[in-house]
């Protein structure tokens, strides 16, 4: 007995098991965000909320003795070895402990080594672990097709009902489906059989009886909810999973990692039935993100339009410019606003705005509250086409003296707009994060946003309160006066406007928003309706945040 456990010391220690198994996301309020499994997205399940005899049913079909037994069982692998001397269809000899260890620890290589691993962690498993609560992370952790993990996301998706509401029959159902998941999802003939096969079973078991049998094997009726997948807190997710790769901490053995965000769970109601791109973030006036939507649809694309897009961003850079021309002196300037012409480069240039629209005389406060193309280019010039040049590169982004960088014509991400933004807004440059802090065992971690203080912050509150221009609505044809009704709080903020992209860029007291929409195939954008989406989207956006 001596030499057989040295054996497993020695084989545990020459094959360290999987680090990172278990992760649990939070919210602002330390409510469960995503279980994540192998970093595979499922939820924490609870037995409580299935029906007496669905888990009957899963004990039944899976392990009928998990209360009984340590983590394994000798006469249940004696008898699946006999069986599959005698039979051809193989039969596994897994307690659903064993099984639970291999989704989560181990590997599905098959070997002895890895069989005697899978016994050894079982029994130490169940030695510090109730039944129940592996009999949960065993059912958090199957997969069940279609990127589908955990019984509770496999009950939304594919009868879009929460787990107590599941009749017999679609139990029975996701009972066959984990056994041969890529398989059975893609040929639903060779799903019903498995499943009658189940119900069957169950049957000449007492289990089912003869009527709850026939409404068992009867064709299954889907109510495939693939809007589930494509929320918005997926992308969200997807950043905290990201940035807690970079911190290098690993888990041990049957060991919790707990992240805990500052996630606002309303903005998931945030949504366009406009068939045109869009990308959104928020950020609270600490520097963590609340709000993270990467585009219209996460199934369709969960690439992150928002952290890793680069656009023109358009009139959001005039704040930059002016920010410059009060460093200058030239705060009370006036221009004449009417199309304007100039050479450059051997070339007649001609500014007009997108309204067409013309003010005669006009300030800056006023410019900035129509977002006038010609004062905006004027200062630019006066200023020299090197000072905003210069000032992006404060925050390393690159780009070229050109006239057309006064209106935008630049491009960046809408995560660096942010925290240029985060100037204006709260109190620096500023790189938000996703992860306020997390808890590995005993030890706790806390993250700080790192925030640098490049602008000088009397003028930083001198283009602070020009941002709330645009909502005036004493200044006719401000940009954002529609909004100020439907605004709960005094907000402050720019849009911005291209061929090809439209932006909205703001913030209260407390939460700063940026949103961008546009066509990923670059398409010009005609509808007008695709223009004001920004605008409607930041709308949605304070409301969630600021309701109570």
């Amino acid at each position: 007995m001596l030499i057989f456990f040295l054996i497993l010391l020695f084989l545990i220690a020459s094959n360290p098991i999987s680090k990172n198994a278990r992760i649990i996301i939070y919210d602002e309020n330390n409510e469960e965000i995503v279980y994540l499994n192998h970093f595979n997205k499922t939820n924490t399940e609870d037995l409580t909320t299935l029906q007496p005899k669905h888990i009957q049913y899963i004990l039944q079909i899976e392990d009928k003795d998990f209360y009984q037994h340590h983590g394994f069982s000798i006469p249940r692998i004696i008898k699946s070895i006999f069986h599959n001397l005698t039979h051809i269809h193989k039969q596994g000899g897994s307690t659903i402990t064993q099984q639970y260890i291999k989704n989560t620890y181990l590997t599905n290589k098959k070997s002895l080594f890895r069989k005697i691993k899978e016994i050894y962690l079982s029994i130490r498993l169940e030695s510090t672990t109730s039944k129940d609560t592996i009999l949960e992370e065993y059912l958090s952790a199957l997969y069940f097709g279609n990127n589908i993990y955990g019984l509770t996301n496999a009950s939304k998706y594919y009868f879009n009902k929460e787990i107590p509401n599941l009749t017999n029959q679609e139990m029975i159902a996701l009972i066959a489906l984990w056994n041969a998941p890529t398989i059975y999802s893609n040929h639903i003939e060779k799903w019903e059989e498995k499943k009658n096969t189940l119900a069957e079973y169950l049957l000449n078991q007492g289990v089912l009886d003869k009527n709850e049998y026939q409404k068992v094997i009867q064709p299954l009726s889907f109510k495939i909810n693939k809007d589930y997948l494509s929320s918005n807190k997926q992308y969200f997710i997807d950043q905290v999973i990201h940035e807690y790769k970079k911190k290098n901490l690993s888990a041990s053995f049957n060991e919790v990692v707990r992240i805990y965000t500052h996630y606002n769970k309303k903005t998931e109601a945030i949504q366009s039935y406009l068939d045109t791109n869009y990308a959104l973030l928020s950020i609270d006036s600490k520097g963590y993100f609340t709000c993270c939507v990467g585009n219209k649809n996460y199934t369709e694309s969960p690439f992150n339009i928002a952290m890793n897009g680069n656009r023109d961003i358009g009139s959001t850079i005039k704040p930059l410019l002016y920010y410059e021309a009060i460093r200058c002196g030239l705060e009370k300037t006036i221009f004449d606003s009417k199309p304007y012409s100039f050479t450059y480069q051997n070339q007649t240039i001609t500014i007009s705005n997108n309204s067409n629209t013309y003010y005669n005389t006009i300030g800056m406060k006023e410019a900035l509250a129509v977002s006038d193309n010609i004062y905006a280019v004027k200062m630019h010039l006066k200023l020299g086409m090197n000072t905003l040049v210069n000032h992006l590169k404060k925050y390393n982004i690159s780009a070229k003296p050109y006239p057309s960088l006064a209106l935008g014509s630049v491009g960046m991400s809408l995560n660096e707009l942010v925290g240029i933004y985060n100037q204006f807004f709260s109190d620096g440059f500023i790189q938000p994060l996703y992860i306020h802090h997390l808890q590995k065992g005993k030890k706790t971690y806390t993250f700080t946003p790192k925030t640098k203080t490049i602008l000088d912050k009397t003028i930083c509150l001198k283009i602070k309160e020009l941002l709330n221009a645009p909502f005036d609505t004493s200044i006719p044809h401000a940009t954002c006066n529609s909004l100020t009704s439907k605004l709960p709080t005094i907000c402050y903020g720019k849009s911005g406007l291209t061929d090809y992209d439209s932006y909205m860029i703001g913030f209260n007291s407390d939460h700063l928003v940026a949103v961008w929409s546009g066509n990923t195939e670059n398409e010009k954008l005609m509808n007008i309706e695709y223009k004001r989406l920004p605008k409607e989207l930041f709308c949605q956006t304070i409301l969630a945040l600021e309701t109570k």
